[in-house]
Parts: structure tokens; sequence; C-alpha cells
């Protein structure tokens, strides 16, 4: 029994080398815990950091897509600039108003006392005045925008491929015919020949202003005793422009003279001022003088003249959007000009489509009936009042607005075979079958669609010329309109009723103006019929009439077409973040 407490005695004693051991379990235990608790705060606070920093982007990327929507909304007409472009014209003048060339050109888009070497639109649209690298939005008053927390943009506006400035072109001509070289008479040895040199491949660059040209020249040859002219000779003279591409037409008549000492008194022609993707291409005379004859019998006459910037088909909007916490980020959007590629069609009344029993043009015999071709906003551009597709149905137009001769301003302008300049989306079925599909969906969305035997609400606007109407058949139309009016039937216009934009009809039926009144048409009217379900038939003879008294004008105004196109252009071909 001893034995055994003694030993007890000794194991008890054997244990006081652990005391403390508990206290350090604890401290282990406590440490890590510490460290734990230390990591999921760190955790904690970088993840708020990350959701607050992504807010931050996104609301930099928000900015940014407000700058491409303030943009698109200053392209399409909505905004003044400040200041005006032209303070002695009023604000909705056209020289004021933006297009896709005032926008990327640094003396337009910026204000004057803009020093930024880019195009950012600061005529339309308002920098701080701290921080005018950007535009602050949601704010107002001064000083009142703060990086740190604040919202705002900025943009830029380029031509992606400097078409606008850069001009290349080449001439051709054609004189009496199909030939550049005229000779009268045909035979003997006493004659002369009138050529027209062409310009060949020019370049020409219109940045800083209206570059100087010549566009080739006339040259008179006299052979033996030479001749005189038996009467005024047509020409026509193509202008190709090859970046951008699109060819206009300078047309008019070398006027005969008297004696075979001076065989011609001028060269006269139809226009002063041709207006070529935007592009002013301006003679320096609309009659023009031959030079003298040498001592070999010639003479040349050059044909000066200017040409101003064209206008881009489409342009490339940067905006950089600015959030807080530095936040930034930066969007592109490729923006094309219209469905029409900027271009309107070529003759005030465009009549397309082949000739033969079905081509009907009835140009209305009372005195108040009016084709013109002269711009009513640029009265230096005369374009063709009545233009066709071929020569055959062109022979038909002149002789029809020949016999309208009770005044001299019932047809200003001359008729003319239009097929060399005639747009993209009038050369062929398939490429305006594309448009009318496109304008179609457009008045969809916007609730102006009609099949046939419906009757319109309204026609657009006349005084803005704004607006989309499209009728799928046959209408009759009794009360005033603007924009764009496409008819895929009949269209039948009555008495005085007006008309502000584009017209196109292509149906079968055609267009007809009937009735009493004093109907003006101002913009441009195309009737090429085709049938959408037989692309490649190509199209149908055009036909278009006026009967009944009264006045019936239909007059040139780009001003009207450009404002009628709103509804269908600055549309976004994609957006990209860089």
């Amino acid at each position: 029994m001893k034995f055994m407490q003694e030993k007890e005695v000794r194991q008890v004693k054997n244990r006081d080398g652990e005391k403390g051991a508990a206290m350090i379990m604890i401290l282990l235990v406590s440490f890590l815990l510490i460290t734990a608790s230390v990591g999921l705060l760190l955790e904690t606070s970088v993840n708020t950091a990350n959701v607050t920093d992504a807010t931050a982007e996104q609301q930099a990327y928000n900015a940014a897509e407000s700058g491409i929507q303030t943009t698109l909304n200053v392209l399409r007409g909505y905004t003044t600039p400040n200041p005006l472009i032209d303070s002695s014209k009023p604000a909705s003048d056209p020289a004021n108003k933006i297009d896709f060339r005032k926008a990327v050109r640094l003396d337009t888009s910026n204000t004057p006392t803009d020093d930024s070497d880019e195009a950012r639109l600061s005529r339309w649209m308002t920098y701080d005045t701290t921080y005018n690298d950007r535009i602050p939005f949601g704010l107002t008053g001064t000083n009142s925008y703060v990086p740190n927390s604040g919202f705002a943009y900025d943009v830029t506006i380029i031509d992606p491929i400097n078409t606008g400035n850069i001009i290349t072109f080449n001439t051709t001509g054609k004189i009496s015919g199909s030939s550049s070289i005229y000779r009268y008479p045909a035979t003997g040895s006493d004659y002369i020949t009138i050529e027209f040199i062409p310009k060949l491949s020019t370049t020409v660059d219109a940045t800083a202003s209206a570059a100087s040209t010549d566009f080739g020249s006339f040259k008179i040859t006299k052979y033996g005793l030479g001749s005189i002219l038996p009467n005024d000779i047509k020409f026509e003279i193509f202008v190709n422009m090859t970046v951008p591409s699109v060819t206009g037409a300078m047309r008019g008549y070398i006027r005969k003279g008297t004696t075979a000492a001076l065989p011609v008194v001028s060269y006269d022609f139809n226009s002063l001022a041709y207006s070529m993707r935007g592009s002013t291409v301006k003679l320096s005379a609309k009659t023009i003088s031959p030079g003298v004859f040498d001592a070999l019998g010639v003479s040349t006459t050059s044909l000066g003249g200017t040409m101003t910037s064209t206008e881009p088909s489409r342009v490339v909007i940067t905006s950089t959007g600015y959030g807080p916490r530095g936040a930034v980020k930066r969007l592109e959007a490729f923006v094309e000009k219209n469905f029409l590629d900027g271009l309107s069609a070529p003759a005030t009344l465009t009549l397309v489509g082949p000739a033969g029993p079905g081509f009907v043009f009835q140009p209305g015999n009372s005195a108040g009936v009016e084709y013109s071709g002269q711009d009513i906003v640029a009265p230096d551009i005369i374009i063709p009042p009545v233009g066709t597709s071929n020569d055959e149905n062109y022979e038909i137009v002149r002789a029809g607005l020949a016999t309208l001769d009770k005044k001299p301003d019932q047809v200003v302008g001359e008729p003319a075979n239009v097929t060399p300049e005639m747009p993209a989306w009038l050369k062929n079925t398939l490429n305006l079958d594309t448009v009318i599909q496109n304008l179609r969906d457009v008045a969809i969305a916007s609730n102006t669609y009609y099949s046939s035997g419906q009757t319109p609400a309204n026609f657009g606007n006349i005084l803005t010329s704004k607006g989309i109407t499209f009728i799928d058949g046959d209408v009759d139309v009794n009360k005033d309109g603007g924009g764009i009016l496409v008819c895929t039937g009949t269209l039948t216009y009555h008495g005085g009723t007006n008309f502000s934009g584009l017209i196109i009809v292509t149906g079968p039926g055609g267009f007809y103006r009937t009735g009493g009144g004093s109907g003006l048409i101002q913009g441009n009217a195309v009737v090429a019929p085709y049938d959408p379900s037989n692309l490649n038939a190509g199209f149908s003879s055009p036909k278009y009439g006026i009967s009944g008294g009264g006045g019936s004008e239909i007059t040139y105004n780009s001003s009207s077409v450009g404002n009628g196109l709103i509804a269908v252009s600055n549309f976004v071909l994609g957006v990209a973040e860089k």
C-alpha cells in the first residue's frame, strides 16, 4: 500500500513541466483567428473597392454613350451653332445648318476661340470653362463639375478616309453627240473643227478654301477659209470624281458666230455652279468667250473654276466618357450619311426607265405650269428640270417642254439624259428596292406606313420638310405635306396640293397631277417603276402627266430634300469600345 502511494506521488511530480501549455495553445489559436480576421477584413475592403471601381467604369461607359447620342442629335440638325457660321444669315439658313463637311472641318466644327487641333463640335456643344477638354452633364452653374465625382465626355469627329478635302477628278466631253470632236461641214477643204480637250486625272486640296483648277478646254481649228456654224451646238462635259466617287455634268451650248472669222461667239453653260457630293464646283463665268485665233488658225479656251471640299458619306465619332475616381471609357461609332449615300436625284423630275409606248410625259398646257431646275437656296446651281435615263425619252421630254413658251420662266434649265450622273441607288432595280425596303421599315417604325386603300392622316410637315410617309399602293393626295413620300402604286395629286421634299414613285401607274389650283412641289420627284417580285426584269417605262387648268409647279430645292432625308440620316453602322 505504501508502495502504491509513493508511486502516485512520483507520477504527479513528473507533470510539473507541463504547466503553461494551455496558455501557449490559446495564444496560437488566437493568432490564427486574428490572421483570418485581418484577411477577411482585407478581402472585404478590396472587394468594396472593386465594386466601387466597376460602378465608376460603368458610369464612364454611360457618359461615352451619352456623347455619341448628343453628337447624333447635333448631326440631325436639332441644335443651333453658337456662334453662327455665317452671322449675316439666320440660323435656319443652310449656311448655318450642320452637315458632315461642317462637322469635320476645324473652322466650322469648332468656335473661333477654340485652339484644339481636332474637330470636336464646340460650336454646337458647350465644353466646361475650367476643364475645357470635356463636357459635363447633369450639373449646372460655374465650377460645378468635379472630376473625382462628376460625369463628363468629350467627342471628336473625323472623315475616316479624308475624302472631304482631297479631291481627285478628270473630265470627259461630248459635242453634238457622242464624240469630243465636231466638224462642220463634213466635207470640203474649208471647214472648222471644235474639240473638247479633257482634263487628265488631277488631285486638288480644298482643305483651306476653294481650290482653283480647270476642267479642260475648247479648241477651234480653221482649215482653209474656215466656215460658219449652221446653228448652236450642244455640249456635255462630265466631271468624274474618283476620290470620292461621283460624276457631275456641265451642259450648255456653243453659240454660233456670224462669219467664218468668228465661227463661235461663246461657250454658254446652263449653270454657273454644280453640286457634287457637297462640293460646289464653280466655273469662272457662265458665258465664256473663245480665245483669239493664232497664226495657225487655232483658238484655245481654258475652262477655269474652283472646287470646294466634298461632304463625306460617313464619319467616325470618338466619344470619351469620364466617370468618378478617374474612370475613363472610349467608344467609336461609324455613322452613315443616309440610305441614299448622300446623293439626291440628278434632276428636279427624274424619269427612270426604258423608251417605248409605255413612256408618258404630258407636261400640261396651262400658263401656270412651270418646271425649274434652279435651286431655290443656291440660285447659281441649275440642274435639269426634267431628266431621263435614255436619249429617246429625252427627245420626247425636250419636245414637250418646248411647247411651254407662254412665258420665259416656264422652263428654267435644260432637260437632259442624266444617266452618267445617276446615283447608285437609281442605277438598277436591286439598289432602288434596297432603299425602298429600308424606307418601308422606317415608316413602319414611325407608324406612317399605309397599305393600299388607306388614306394617311397627313403627308409630313410642309413647313419643315420633315417626316416620312409610305403608301404601299395607289393614293390620292389632296392635302399638303413634306419630307419623304414613297408610293409603290399610282400617285395622284389633286388641285392646289403642295409638297416640300423628296417624292419617289415606283408603281407602274406613275405620277399624275390633276384639277385646278396652284400646286407647288419643291425638292425632287423620282418616277422609277419596277416589279419588286421580279427585280431581274429591270425598270418599266415611267409615266408623268398634268391635266386640268391652274398652276402646277415643280422646282428644285436642295434644302427641302436635305430636310426630308433627316428621317433616314445619320444612322450608326456600328460601335466599338477602344
